[in-house]
């Protein structure tokens, strides 16, 4: 995979829903012939917290959680990585997620008491 004829991505997903959150991580490498090769990199779950939370929360603790699963990997890999690509099936999130800053109510922490670091 050190051949510059190759173009590496990640891929990240992220879901949640009333019982689970998760993310996945997959390399996905681009072969100087066309070729593709996926392979899994890293996954993480963590169990909903026991109070309510409402599921647009969640999916956010599951950005948060696919975030930090790629930074640790991005910094632990030896790897000329091409494109970080993440996806989420929550309209709100990303929604959330692309909102300037200043437009955002202050939460304090920053991270929802119920999302697990």
């Amino acid at each position: 995979m050190a051949d510059n004829n190759v173009r590496i991505v990640l891929q990240g997903f992220a879901d949640a829903s009333e019982a689970a959150y998760g993310a996945v991580v997959y390399l996905q490498c681009f072969l100087h012939n066309g070729a593709a090769k996926v392979s899994i990199l890293a996954s993480k779950s963590r169990v909903a917290p026991i109070r309510v939370i409402s599921i647009p929360r969640l999916e956010l603790c599951t950005c948060v959680l696919l975030a930090q699963l790629v930074k640790k990997i991005h910094s632990t890999l030896r790897l000329n990585i091409s494109d970080i690509v993440l996806h989420t099936d929550s309209t709100i999130e990303l929604a959330w997620l692309n909102t300037p800053a200043n437009r955002l109510k202050p939460s304090w922490p920053i991270v929802s008491p119920g999302c697990k670091n």
